[in-house]
Parts: structure tokens; C-alpha cells; sequence
């Protein structure tokens, strides 16, 4: 299995050749697994398991935090740069199995929060992270390594530089970190609306209108050319003219969804006064949107909605595009490195991604200060960003008649 995911993908393989690679037959094949994802699944635990058993192992003789935290990052980043076939299949083809594997990767998710959080608690001496820090951390490190394996030829090993994710990952675990404990976002002021966005007439558009909906409310599965031509209005000529399938239509809807939520933000950012302010009131402004944009939450942020390998792909470049804009306002001395900002908007993306997809978009606003933590605390140190958040507590959404 973890051959042929490695050199076709998940979806690129049939029973058949599974078997004659393993050289048995396929009743014997069917005696153990009721089908090609039930092995993958088995498969998946075992890795999983495998990967804790030898961090726990690491980190265990060690009786510092500090130290049983740093040899558990530096385990997880040999296991990804030593065996890229194994690390593929669980953080990338995982997630184009379908609903019961993307729910394996939540609960190995919660299984290394909670060891992380274990790991902490267990030291008089170490900082209490929130929750959503804990998560970000884990998330960071995860999305990471997707995105340099989704980069890597698959018949290479990726850099995952060891040193850097340990320096990045400790620049969360600051004692003023304690003052982000209790921190809410106002609640949703009656007069907020987001910026009116003028509708457009051309068929383009009125495709990408009706994938968005499709997709957000009934799931990627269900989108088929006819359904999407049915719902926008147009004929086969006219889709065809735009996109070459589904896959190619789904992916022009996330980017056109993202770009414009990008936009929307960017004035916020000219409203502070340097580039740390307007970092933390982007996403601030941003969990807004999400909270009241449900169809572009669940597009982005929902896994199960896409098991494809377009929208994988499509999530491995927004991160890269995304920590590109966190490095470039950035001061030479504050400036974090590729591999901090790649990992901190991962981080951002793994907690948004578990509000959305446990129903709590609406609840983004109070997860704010946390968020900016991630992006500010390894550019800044943990101090400096808890300063920045703490002084801008009370920003809220923007007024829209301030920006114009």
C-alpha cells in the first residue's frame, strides 16, 4: 500500500495491483480488509502509532520540558526528511481517501495536541499554553511538512530543517503567554455587515457562484458538470469554455473565493500604524469575514468537501502565498524566516480549520488573539506580541466609512 500510494496516489491503483504487489491473493486479501480503504485506514494507524511510539520514546529519559519538547520536534522532522513515502500517505493521500480517513487525521491531530499539552502540564516550570496555541503548534508542524512533501519529487527526501521548527516552536512557550488567557473578541456589533461585493453577469462567474454553493452545502462529491451547468444556467459549450472538469472549477472557486477575501482585508492593514499592529488586525479582520461567510469557511477549511488532489494542491500553495505576505511588510529585524511563516500561517490554518469544521465558524472573533500570537510570537518573541495584542484589544471590525 504504501508503495503504490507513493508512486500513483491513492486513487491511482486498483485491489488488483495492490495484490499482486503484496503477492497474495485477493480472497486472502479480502479474509483481512473489506476493501482498498479499510487497508489504507490500517495502514494509516499503524503509521500513526509508529510515529508516536518513537517520539514518546525520544523525548522520554529526559526530564526537562524544554528538552523532552525539543527531541520530540526533532524526531517528527527525521520521520518526515528519513521516510517521505510513509509521510506522504498519512499528511497528504489521507485527505483524498474520503470522510472516515479525514477523521483519522483529526483524532492523530488531538493525539499529539494532547501530548504536547501532557508534556507541559507535567512541568512546574513551563508556560500554559491556550488551547488554541497548543493546537496551532501541532497544526503548524503538520501542514509544514504537507506542503514540502506536496513540493518534493516524490522520488526525493524533503528538507525539513530540524533546528528551525525546534526555534520556531519555542518561540510560543513565553510566560507572558499567560495574558492571552481570558482574552475575548467584542461580540458581532448589530451594524456590521462585510462590504458589498457587486455581483457579476458573465457566465464565468455565475459557474463559480453556483460550484461555491453546491460544494458548500451538499460536498465536492456530489458536484458533477450537469448539476453546476443546472444551477448557473448555462449550456455544456459554456463550461467547457471556462474548465476543463469539476476539479479545474472547484479550484478557480477557491482562488477566487480567497483572492477576494484577501483584498477585502488588505485596507485593513494601512489603518495601523506598523506591520505587527496591521498583522493582528488582518486576522482579525479575516475571522470576521470567515464568521460571516459560512460558504467560503466550509470551502476552504473543510477537507471532507474536497478529497481531491487539485484542492490539496490548491491549500499547499495559498499557505506558501500567504507567508510570503506575512515576510514581505515585515522589518529586517522582525522578519520571520520561510520556514516560521510557512509553519505560523499552518498553524493559523489548522485552528480555523477546527472551528469550521466543528460548527463554530461564527465563534472565529474570540480566537483572534491567539491567532495574531501565532503569526507575531516567533517574528517578535512572545512578550512583544502579547503587547501588541493586548494594546489592540477593542479593534474589532472596521469601520467601513473610517477606511473610505
Amino acid at each position: 500500500m504504501i508503495e503504490l500510494v507513493a508512486e500513483h496516489g491513492y486513487n491511482g491503483f486498483c485491489v488488483v495491483e495492490l495484490t499482486n504487489r503484496a503477492r497474495v491473493s485477493k480472497r486472502d486479501f479480502y479474509k483481512l480488509f473489506g476493501g482498498k480503504e479499510e487497508c489504507f485506514l490500517a495502514v494509516y494507524d499503524l503509521i500513526v502509532s509508529h510515529s508516536l511510539h518513537e517520539i514518546v520514546t525520544a523525548a522520554g529519559g529526559e526530564e526537562g520540558w524544554r528538552e523532552r519538547l525539543g527531541l520530540g520536534l526533532l524526531t517528527f522532522a527525521d520521520q518526515i526528511t528519513g521516510n517521505a513515502e510513509t509521510a506522504r500517505l498519512a499528511l497528504v493521500e489521507a485527505f483524498t481517501v474520503g470522510a472516515v480517513a479525514v477523521e483519522r487525521t483529526r483524532r492523530t491531530n488531538l493525539l499529539f495536541e494532547a501530548l504536547m499539552a501532557k508534556n507541559l502540564a507535567l512541568a512546574e516550570d513551563a508556560p500554559r499554553l491556550p488551547p488554541q496555541v497548543v493546537r496551532g503548534v501541532v497544526a503548524g508542524g503538520f501542514r509544514l511538512a504537507q506542503t514540502r512533501l506536496l513540493r518534493c519529487d516524490p522520488c526525493k527526501q524533503p528538507a525539513l530543517e530540524r533546528d528551525e521548527l525546534r526555534k520556531w516552536a519555542f518561540s510560543f512557550c513565553d510566560e507572558d503567554v499567560a495574558r492571552l488567557w481570558g482574552l475575548e473578541a467584542e461580540e458581532m456589533p448589530p451594524n456590521f455587515e462585510t462590504k458589498p461585493v457587486t455581483p457579476l453577469k458573465d457566465e464565468r462567474a455565475l459557474i463559480l457562484a453556483a460550484t461555491a454553493k453546491l460544494a458548500s452545502k451538499e460536498g465536492y462529491a456530489t458536484l458533477t458538470v450537469p448539476r453546476v451547468r443546472a444551477a448557473a444556467g448555462v449550456s455544456r459549450r459554456s463550461f467547457d469554455t471556462h474548465f476543463e472538469d469539476v476539479a479545474d472549477c472547484l479550484r478557480a472557486t477557491l482562488e477566487t473565493l480567497s483572492d477576494r477575501a484577501l483584498a477585502a482585508s488588505a485596507p485593513v492593514y494601512l489603518t495601523a500604524g506598523d506591520w505587527a499592529r496591521g498583522i493582528h488586525r488582518v486576522i482579525t479582520d479575516l475571522c470576521w469575514r470567515l464568521a460571516r461567510d459560512p460558504t467560503f469557511a466550509d470551502l476552504a477549511f473543510l477537507e471532507v468537501f474536497a478529497p481531491c488532489p487539485e484542492t490539496i494542491q490548491w491549500r499547499g500553495e495559498m499557505i506558501a502565498k500567504l507567508a510570503t505576505r506575512l515576510r514581505r511588510g515585515a522589518p529586517s529585524a522582525q522578519r520571520p524566516s520561510e520556514l516560521a511563516a510557512e509553519a505560523s500561517i499552518g498553524a493559523l490554518w489548522g485552528v480555523i480549520h477546527r472551528f469550521v469544521t466543528s460548527g463554530r465558524g461564527a465563534q472565529l472573533p474570540g480566537a483572534a488573539p491567539s491567532l495574531s500570537y501565532l503569526a507575531l510570537a516567533p517574528a517578535l518573541g512572545g512578550a512583544a506580541a502579547v503587547d501588541v495584542i493586548v494594546s489592540e484589544i477593542g479593534f474589532g471590525p472596521v469601520d467601513r466609512n473610517r477606511l473610505s
